[in-house]
């Protein structure tokens, strides 16, 4: 974001790229997450203007090259102790971690708006390329690569579009069950197929760090 032109800060003063790599992970993520939080959406837009073209350009470039091939399915197995499965699901239904607060979530999530039952965001897929710009809407019963586990008895799906309304061909979907002191979670995305392998699986890890994002705020709520 520094090279991007944001204003990144700490204790007061502005910090250079070097300032900003000898500090510590928790400094880090704090000057990171305060960062985003000062900026409006159309502050992100603006500010990631050409790399959020150049991502739409992917994107499309991506579907084109894998029309007719199967998805690439990407998928974290959680588990998560210390919060009820029923306080969780409940947090997850109102989308209450989401919209609380997105940039603590993930030190990949930028912003996100709603409007109905549709998200709208920008965050970067899988620590690969730069930011995205997407809209996630529910569907119910969404058909993908990735056996139904009728044990776990929470499932949600929602299929990802480019602002335009291109489909990205990228489907989330996640599935929860309660378990002792907890719950477990598969959460999941597809890409296309020639999505590089690099986002795919970084994808898993950006996956586990949001869930613990999630887990983190709908715990300090009770």
């Amino acid at each position: 974001m520094k090279r991007a032109g944001a204003e990144v800060a700490f204790d007061g003063r502005t910090l250079s790229h070097d300032d900003i790599n000898l500090l510590g992970a928790d400094e880090a993520f704090a000057v990171s997450v305060a960062v985003r939080r000062s900026l409006a959406a159309d502050d992100i837009r603006m500010l990631f203007k050409q790399q959020l073209l150049a991502s739409d350009r992917r994107w499309r470039d991506m579907n084109a090259a894998s029309d007719g091939l199967p998805l690439q399915a990407c998928v974290a197995e959680i588990e998560i102790t210390g919060i009820s499965f029923e306080a969780f699901v409940e947090n997850m239904k109102t989308q209450t971690p989401f919209l609380a607060d997105y940039p603590a979530l993930h030190p990949d999530h930028f912003f996100i708006t709603k409007r109905g039952e549709t998200l709208q965001g920008v965050e970067t897929f899988g620590m690969y390329g730069g930011p995205s710009e997407m809209r996630l809407s529910p569907v119910p019963d969404l058909v993908v690569p990735i056996e139904r586990d009728e044990t776990y008895t929470f499932a949600f799906g929602a299929v990802e579009t480019l602002v335009d309304g291109t489909n990205a061909n990228a489907p989330a979907f996640m599935q929860m069950k309660p378990i002792e002191s907890g719950l477990a979670v598969k959460a999941g995305c597809c890409f296309p197929a020639t999505a590089p392998k690099e986002m795919v699986e970084g994808h898993k890890l950006h996956l586990a760090i949001e869930f613990l994002g999630f887990a983190t705020t709908a715990a300090a709520a009770r």
